[in-house]
């Protein structure tokens, strides 16, 4: 059942601005999708490698702080020039993470300042369909409300978030 939630947050992700980028698992749950992967796929090799390439994310097992899936964010899109939503957001984020410069390059070539969030969801916490009870954004009339958890939402047209929590900066070089 771990891998069933893990794939219900990343469906949920499709379409939007965030990008999951790893796994953090307790050995606890890792051996739970080991155990699903060994039944379905009917072999006992399940290794961290197969595991990765079958969630098409880094997976970690830790004994702290784990159960999370770690997604990132570039802010501001759509770039303030040309207002064109960023593409290839996971070389963007790639770029961004390697430039000292904390500046974002749209695909048209503009150069911007931004910041990149990076948040931690917690695979076990669910979201439940009777739970979604926001449809509407708050601040600009949108219907395009993402759900990251129970009580965790943003709206993928503006940036009003349900007081989401950046849990990790990365430093600057």
């Amino acid at each position: 059942m771990v891998l069933e939630r893990i794939y219900r947050l990343l469906s949920s992700l499709k379409g939007g601005t965030m990008i999951p980028t790893e796994v953090v698992l307790s050995p606890e749950s890792y051996a739970e999708i080991i155990a699903e992967l060994s039944e379905t796929h009917q072999s006992d090799s399940i290794t961290e490698s197969r595991v990765a390439l079958h969630l098409a994310l880094d997976v970690t097992v830790r004994e702290r702080n784990t159960d999370n899936l770690i997604v990132k964010e570039l802010v501001p899109n759509p770039c303030p020039v040309c207002h064109r939503q960023l593409t290839f957001l996971r070389e963007a984020i790639a770029r961004f993470e390697d430039d000292s410069r904390s500046l974002i390059r749209c695909q048209m070539g503009h150069r911007y300042r931004g910041q990149l969030r990076v948040f931690q969801i917690s695979i076990r916490e669910g979201v439940r369909e009777t739970e979604k009870s926001v449809r509407i954004c708050p601040e600009c009339g949108s219907e395009s409300i993402q759900y990251l958890g129970p009580s965790e939402m943003l709206c993928l047209d503006c940036d009003w978030d349900s007081g989401l929590e950046v849990r990790f900066q990365p430093r600057a070089r």
